[in-house]
């Protein structure tokens, strides 16, 4: 009724989040379809640069993304914090709205602040088929964060086998050491995962 009346579709609070924004955060699909046929900016961001398609990435809302998506959203853009809806979606686990982004032409080698990639995130949190995904669109396996970490180095310390596995097999340098001058072998076996540092024992020899 509201927006039969005219209300604005993109009249914002003090925070600068729109009627857009807040239906995109709490998940509500039908009204996002509303408001995006009345016209309301898909690209439009609060003052800390969070837009409508981050908070759906961030949320998990795969119909909301595939909107957005197909309403021309950015999926390359950066909040002040410098998440980007990729990372939000590899951070929260949401392998469908990876794929669907990656699809879109996401940007995979983008770095958080601290240098983080997308696939360092995955390998974080133990995210296996996300990791796959990276890979697949061409991540880079080797690259580090800020401190010299690699996703290897991360897979290892959180005691995934799999992905460590995984790792190596798409070409990950288990010789490579962080700025402390710990190795692979030297994660693996100070967190005390056996099946893990066979994996990477066998592949140094």
């Amino acid at each position: 009724m509201l927006l039969d009346r005219a209300a604005d579709s993109d009249k914002c609070d003090k925070d600068v989040w729109s009627p857009l924004m807040f239906a995109c955060g709490n998940g509500c699909t039908e009204i996002v379809r509303m408001l995006l046929d009345r016209g309301a900016d898909c690209n439009k961001s609060d003052k800390d640069v969070w837009s409508p398609l981050m908070l759906a990435c961030g949320n998990g809302c795969t119909e909301i993304v595939r909107m957005l998506l197909d309403r021309g959203a950015d999926y390359n853009n950066w909040n002040r914090d410098q998440w980007s809806p990729l990372m939000l979606a590899c951070y929260n686990g949401y392998t469908e709205i990876v794929v669907m982004l990656l699809d879109r032409g996401a940007d995979c080698n983008d770095c958080y602040n601290d240098g983080w990639l997308p696939l360092i995130f995955a390998c974080y949190k133990r995210y296996t088929e996300i990791v796959r995904k990276l890979l697949d669109k061409g991540e880079d396996c080797n690259k580090c964060d800020k401190e010299g970490l690699s996703p290897l180095m991360f897979a290892c310390q959180e005691g995934n086998t799999e992905i460590v596995r995984i790792l190596l097999d798409s070409g990950a340098d288990c010789n490579k050491c962080d700025q402390d001058g710990w190795s692979l072998l030297m994660r693996a076996s100070g967190n005390r995962y056996g099946d893990k540092k066979n994996v990477v024992r066998k592949r140094i020899r």
